[in-house]
């Protein structure tokens, strides 16, 4: 070897050592955002990948004179700087000539020792950098027939491989995914952690022909091991973009547990998880319970990285959830992270509408930035409608349309605000204008808040109607619901329970809000048309003289009621023991046997002492034989029937219809009858009826007495009350009612000559309103009664019952009843005053004596028949008293359970010139069917059925 070959090598070397030691690719990568620094969690710009500057194949491309490094999958190789003059011709060196390429940049022509056999490789390197490989190959095949002993260079033999392997990949990237699929499971190193950028843009074809799960498995090849750890985390942005929120949480999750990460690298994971955690809470709902967890989980770290639009997220959230405070507070803290932020004004304004300071609120939608901002046009229209609300709950109705009108002008949609103008409207009495507008939203948006007004104003506007003909005319529907639930409400406060609980069944069918309908009745009517069964025993006594006034009565008794829609079908069963014990006969007619005596004695001249002992020893026999009264025992049935009915465009009528009998000794089989009809209205009530019933003031009248077969046996009493009349209510005020009553009656008896009577009431009660009652009232009161005859005495022909010519009485009632639908409830009635009667004398036998009697009398020592005639017309005196009068009854109902009740009354009644009565019964109930609560129908009315007064209300 020659000098000159010698420093050819030395150069060579020279320049080949180092170049070897920049053969090796490092791929590194950065991730590259908008902002150097991370955003905001609400900022959604994603990071960019881009390669590495060091060692820029175009700066390499420009730097003549200088190695160049070229980028392959199998190795690196360093190529010599070109020369600047064609390379001689000569034998390559011992160790093999080397070669290398550069990623896209043109290959520099390798060193070869310079032979005459060899041909220039320089044009074949220039064809690999233009990537014209087919004429790459077509030179490569002249080259060879035109040197049969060469071969290209392993260098050119690796680059035109490599040029090749990158066309492929380049056009699967750029294909179908089938094949892009096929080639990465053919090689897939070429899109691993080496090739960050290539994997890559092999997502982005899967992503974009929506083959999700082929991204998932190129992403899981770098998750959790692939460095560097920018590219895992630009990885993870990308998935949480492209991938299924499951899978994109697989891939967090496992880079979590799995993933080491520089102090970077974690900064960046956590802030990825954040924004994650803080995008999920942005699509919970607000109201959720579940965004309230997860806000208090992520609240330190939004304080912690200063995020305005995450604590404005926050305040909005705390708002749904009525945190009124901390949305303030989140609010004031969105904008202490970015001052003036629109969106944490606005939150701050609405905060403050909600805690109702409309001044401060006003106050920070007058800031400039907000001058032209839509939104604080719509919080204005918002405070004026909020201030709109409040003046209607202040029953300022005209200042509320007012500001309803502020809130249009700034833009409000008058369908927003038509609800509320409506209501004002109907507040006003303009029910006409509240029905257009009530219907004018109804027909449009078919909800229950303007279905709720029309039903209303209709109503109103129709004053008097019955709320369910309105219903039919409105062909159903929610109106038709609303009126039917109005409908119900009418009937509770009438006291028609059983009527309400059909009509409030009624309006739920028509698909109105059950909440808004259950408002219209105050209390729980479930069960209330339940079937029951009651027993009960009644205890009274009518204090009088033995034998005549007096009657002691034990009655057991039993009830059952059915109840179908509202048809209402009862049934009660009684016995009675009645006890009026006994006296002589004589003691009937007051002083008649001494009357007797007296004219006998008058009649036998010297013969008086011999008749008045004999006439001694026949009264004192008499008054052992003859006697009256006694007990009497016998059984009550009766049946009764009500409904309602309607006639024409009228409110409905209620109606009811008994019958029954009284059966058992002396007077035998007894029918009893009675009807009613009557009307609720809106100015009060009436009803009306007839009937005909025992008159149950003594054992004669009610069910008559027996003469002894002394006197020749007769039976007489027995009186029944034909009576009809009219009760009429007017509610005359809101708290002011004034009831009449009027009755006339007609009495018939077993050998009782008959009477007539009449009675009229007229009394006046102002409601107290006192809280826990139904009704608290007190109010004057006034009764009249008379008949034609006084048939208080005892004695044949006369009937037993308090009968005056005249009795008036004034005085003062108290009324209450406790509150309707409870466990228990409670009724009281006291009432007291001045009471006047006048009893006239009347004859004691106005029938006569019968044949017993007059045959007794004819019979006795020294009688005749003129004796007999003046027995005959003896009268019995009458009375004239006066003085104070009292009536009390309470009575009680308490719910033992679902299906059992306990009830109990008691009764006394003072009137002069009347004998004392007084009363008390006790009575379970057992319902078939479960009963939420008591009401005044459960509870007794008198001590006879369990619902009047003593002796039918004729006091």
């Amino acid at each position: 070897m020659n000098n000159a070959d010698r420093w050819r090598w030395v150069v060579w070397w020279c320049v080949a050592i180092p170049a070897w030691g920049w053969a090796a690719q490092d791929n590194l990568l950065d991730i590259e955002r908008h902002n150097p620094t991370f955003g905001s969690a609400s900022d959604t710009t994603e990071p960019r990948v881009q390669q590495d500057r060091q060692r820029s194949l175009d700066n390499a491309r420009n730097e003549a004179g200088r190695a160049r490094i070229v980028q392959s999958e199998q190795q690196n190789l360093l190529a010599a700087p070109e020369p600047s003059s064609p390379p001689s011709v000569g034998n390559p060196p011992a160790h093999g000539a080397l070669h290398a390429t550069d990623s896209g940049d043109t290959p520099v022509t390798p060193v070869t020792p310079v032979t005459q056999q060899a041909p220039d490789e320089r044009p074949l390197w220039q064809l690999l950098k233009a990537n014209r490989l087919g004429e790459y190959d077509q030179r490569i095949d002249g080259l060879v027939r035109e040197f049969p002993s060469w071969r290209p260079s392993q260098a050119l033999i690796v680059e035109r491989a490599r040029r090749q392997r990158d066309a492929e990949i380049a056009a699967a990237l750029n294909g179908e995914p089938g094949a892009l699929r096929k080639l990465i499971a053919r090689a897939p190193d070429e899109f691993g952690c080496a090739h960050i950028d290539r994997l890559w843009k092999a997502a982005d074809l899967f992503v974009r022909t929506g083959y999700l799960d082929d991204v998932y498995a190129l992403y899981r090849t770098v998750i959790p091991a692939c460095k560097p750890d920018a590219n895992r985390i630009a990885t993870l942005y990308r998935a949480q973009r492209e991938l299924p929120v499951e899978q994109t949480a697989a891939l967090i999750d496992l880079e979590a547990s799995q993933g080491r990460r520089d102090a970077d690298g974690e900064a960046a994971f956590e802030r990825l998880r954040y924004q994650r955690a803080v995008a999920a809470l942005g699509t919970t709902p607000a109201a959720d319970a579940s965004a309230a967890r997860q806000l208090a989980a992520l609240a330190p770290s939004i304080r912690a990285y200063r995020d305005a639009p995450a604590a404005t997220l926050a305040g909005w959230i705390e708002l749904a959830q009525h945190h009124v405070e901390e949305a303030d507070s989140w609010f004031d803290a969105a904008l202490t992270f970015a001052p003036g932020d629109v969106d944490a004004t606005l939150g701050l304004v609405q905060a403050q509408i909600e805690q109702r300071a409309f001044d401060s609120a006003m106050a920070l939608l007058a800031q400039p930035s907000l001058r032209d901002e839509p939104r604080a046009r719509r919080a204005r229209a918002q405070i004026a409608v909020a201030q709109a609300n409040a003046a209607y709950g202040q029953r300022r109705y005209r200042d509320s349309l007012q500001l309803l009108d502020v809130a249009a002008s700034e833009g409000m949609p008058a369908a927003d605000t038509e609800a509320l103008r409506g209501w004002n409207l109907y507040a006003l009495g303009q029910y006409v204008q509240a029905v257009a507008v009530f219907r004018e939203r109804y027909e449009r948006d078919h909800d229950d808040d303007s279905a709720e007004g029309l039903a209303l104003a209709t109503l109103a506007l129709n004053h008097g109607a019955a709320p369910e003909r309105l219903a039919a005319a409105a062909g159903g529907g929610l109106v038709g619901s609303y009126l039917d639930a109005l409908g119900a409400q009418q009937l509770y406060y009438r006291k028609q329970f059983v009527a309400s609980r059909v009509a409030l069944r009624d309006a739920r069918v028509g698909g109105a809000d059950g909440q808004r309908i259950g408002r219209y009745v105050p209390a729980d009517l479930n069960g209330i048309d339940a079937a029951s069964v009651a027993g009960g025993l009644t205890w009274s006594d009518h204090v009088g003289a033995a034998g005549q006034g007096r009657l002691d009565t034990i009655a057991p008794a039993l009830r059952g009621e059915w109840i179908h829609n509202t048809t209402q079908y009862e049934l009660r069963y009684r016995q009675l023991f009645l006890n009026a014990g006994t006296t002589s006969l004589d003691q009937t007619v007051p002083g008649s046997l001494g009357r007797l005596e007296s004219l006998i004695l008058d009649g036998v001249g010297n013969a008086k002492e011999s008749v008045k002992r004999s006439l001694e020893n026949t009264f004192n026999n008499f008054r052992q034989v003859a006697t009256v009264g006694g007990s009497a025992r016998a059984e009550e049935l009766q049946v009764m029937v009500a409904d309602s009915i309607r006639i024409g465009a009228l409110p409905r009528f209620d109606w009811s219809v008994s019958a029954g009998a009284t059966q058992g000794a002396p007077a035998g089989f007894q029918p009893t009858r009675e009807a009613s009809i009557g009307q609720q209205t809106s100015w009060g009530m009436w009803t009306t009826y007839i009937g005909v019933m025992p008159v149950r003031d003594s054992l004669l009248s009610w069910r008559g007495m027996t003469l002894p077969a002394a006197v020749g046996g007769g039976k007489w009493g027995a009186v029944r009350r034909m009576a009809g009349g009219t009760q009429v209510r007017w509610q005359v005020a809101p708290r002011w009612n004034v009831n009449a009553a009027v009755e006339g009656q007609w009495l018939t008896g077993m050998n009782v000559v008959g009477n007539e009577g009449m009675s009229a009431d007229l009394s006046g009660g102002y409601d107290f309103r006192v809280p826990g009652f139904d009704y608290f009232s007190m109010g004057p009161a006034l009764h009249y009664l008379s008949y034609r005859r006084n048939e208080n005495f005892y004695s044949w022909g006369q009937g037993g019952y308090y009968s005056p010519q005249s009795s008036l009485g004034t005085g003062v009632a108290l009324q209450w009843l406790s509150k309707e639908g409870r466990n228990w409830q409670w009724q009281g009635n006291l009432e007291t005053g001045w009471n006047d009667t006048l009893q006239r004398s009347e004859r004691c036998f106005p029938l006569g004596l019968t044949a017993g009697l007059a045959n007794a009398i004819a019979q006795l020592p020294g009688s005749s028949q003129s004796i007999v005639d003046s027995a005959a017309q003896f009268t019995c005196a009458g009375s004239h008293d006066h003085g104070p009068y009292a009536h009390a009854q309470l009575a009680a109902v308490t719910r033992l359970g679902s299906r059992l009740q306990l009830g109990a009354l008691v009764d006394a009644n003072v009137t002069p010139g009347r004998d004392r009565q007084f009363a008390a019964l006790a009575f379970v109930r057992y319902f078939l069917a479960p009963r939420a609560a008591v009401f005044s129908r459960d509870l007794p009315h008198n001590a006879r059925d369990f619902y009047l007064q003593l002796d039918d209300n004729h006091n």
